[in-house]
């Protein structure tokens, strides 16, 4: 693939035009492009966004984003299923023995519903509808495509994130605030 210009605000068609062959009817909405294409190793189509992140970064080369879009597509079934396997035993293991909405195997019920692709990592959107019915499960997968953190968004409540264990720690062992009358 031929080095391409890098993109600004005013020139995003550029980039939906290099995202033609890997995406069925690319289009651009602001400063992302997306389109849905087939992912192989998950066995179903998604639909993939595009964004170069023109708010934080100058220079973003299409071919670098075009690139980074050919090979989330291209994820072999074991690399896929890394991601599903870690995906659902963080679920688990945050869950444990809570009741669930429906008694059903996660695994079963995760469904991948979007994708974002950046410059430097992907974030994956799935929805768990007996399991987890008012959720989002985010993923987020780093510039090699391996896991790296997950977030579950729960519709109605306000999600909390930490750095790493001990914040968390430290957060639950803080003094609450003043209690009402």
């Amino acid at each position: 693939m031929t080095s391409l210009d890098s993109l600004d605000g005013m020139d995003i068609q550029r980039l939906v035009d290099a995202l033609a062959p890997l995406l069925r009817d690319p289009e651009a909405e602001g400063d992302f492009a997306y389109g849905m294409a087939d992912l192989p190793a998950a066995g179903t189509d998604v639909m993939v966004n595009v964004d170069p992140e023109l708010e934080d970064r100058d220079d973003v080369e299409v071919d670098v984003l075009v690139d980074r879009v050919a090979a989330f597509l291209a994820l072999t079934p074991e690399q896929w299923e890394e991601v599903a396997s870690r995906t659902v035993a963080e679920i688990e293991a945050a869950v444990g023995d809570q009741p669930v909405a429906e008694p059903t195997s996660l695994r079963d019920d995760l469904a991948l519903t979007s994708s974002v692709v950046f410059v430097d990592a992907v974030l994956l959107s799935f929805v768990a509808p007996l399991q987890l019915p008012d959720a989002v499960v985010r993923v987020q997968l780093d510039q090699d495509l391996h896991f790296e953190d997950l977030e579950v968004e729960i519709e109605g409540v306000e999600s909390v994130s930490f750095d790493d264990l001990d914040d968390l720690l430290d957060h639950l062992s803080e003094e609450p605030g003043p209690s009402a009358p």
